[in-house]
Formats: C-alpha cells, sequence, structure tokens
C-alpha cells in the first residue's frame, strides 16, 4: 500500500472556498486522501488593522471561523483533515505550503475578488506559478 496523497485545500470564508471543498469532499472521499485546510489570514482580517485600540490579532481564531463550514463537512464525510493557519500574502503562502502537497484545490475567486475579474487575484498568482497539478473551482 502506498503513501496517502496530501491534498491542500485553500479556504477563505467565501462561498467559492466553500465550492472547492465540497468539490474536494466528493472527490477524495473514494481514495482517502488527506487534507490541509489552509488558511492565509492578512492584516486586513485582523481589527487592529483599522482600529489600532483592538486587541492584537488572533490568527487562530480567525482561520478556525474561516474553516469551521469548510471542516464540518470534511468531518462528516470521514476525510481526515487538519487545519494550517498562516499569515501573510496569500498567493505567496500558498505556493509555498503546496510544495508539500500533491494538489491544490482552491476556488476560482476568493473573499475580495472583483466580480468584474473573471479569475480572482490570488488564483491567478498561483495558477501561474505552482509546480504541482492546481484545481480551480468555480
Amino acid at each position: 500500500m502506498g503513501e496517502r496523497s496530501k491534498v491542500l485545500v485553500c479556504v477563505d470564508g467565501s462561498e467559492n472556498s466553500l465550492r472547492a471543498v465540497e468539490f474536494a469532499r466528493d472527490l477524495l472521499v473514494p481514495i482517502d486522501a488527506y487534507v490541509t485546510l489552509l488558511v492565509v489570514v492578512t492584516p486586513m482580517d485582523c481589527d487592529y488593522f483599522m482600529d489600532r485600540t483592538a486587541p492584537v490579532c488572533d490568527v487562530n481564531a480567525i482561520a478556525e471561523a474561516k474553516s469551521r463550514a469548510a471542516a464540518s463537512l470534511l468531518t462528516e464525510a470521514g476525510v481526515d483533515h487538519c487545519l494550517s493557519a498562516l499569515t501573510g500574502n496569500p498567493a505567496e503562502v500558498i505556493l509555498r505550503v503546496a510544495a508539500r502537497h500533491d494538489l491544490v484545490v482552491m476556488g476560482r475567486k476568493g473573499s475580495g475578488s472583483s466580480p468584474a475579474i473573471a479569475l480572482g487575484g490570488v488564483a491567478g498568482q498561483v495558477s501561474q506559478n505552482i509546480k504541482v497539478p492546481l484545481l480551480l473551482v468555480p
């Protein structure tokens, strides 16, 4: 028996990222892959970015809130998964973490994408620079 496939699923709490999780769940249940849910927290996610008197940013709490629905979908389907909460530029973080995975699944547009952009800014940057297979879910 070979090593389990490692799949990175990028989530940001948006409907698009939840669709990507649903697609990954349906794809991965039969192959028993291990999923890492990745949430990249940016300064814009933190209250103190807008209000300097707010408490310091709790990266893990933000990541858990953004991934709660995604984690539930995977848990209910019996998909083995973990949560990775990192900070930084989303595209750069995804590309760095992707190198340790066999497949990356993400929504075509994220929570910050303009409806006028056909391929979200982060998804576009990732798709142009990634070295592992990438599955973009509309």
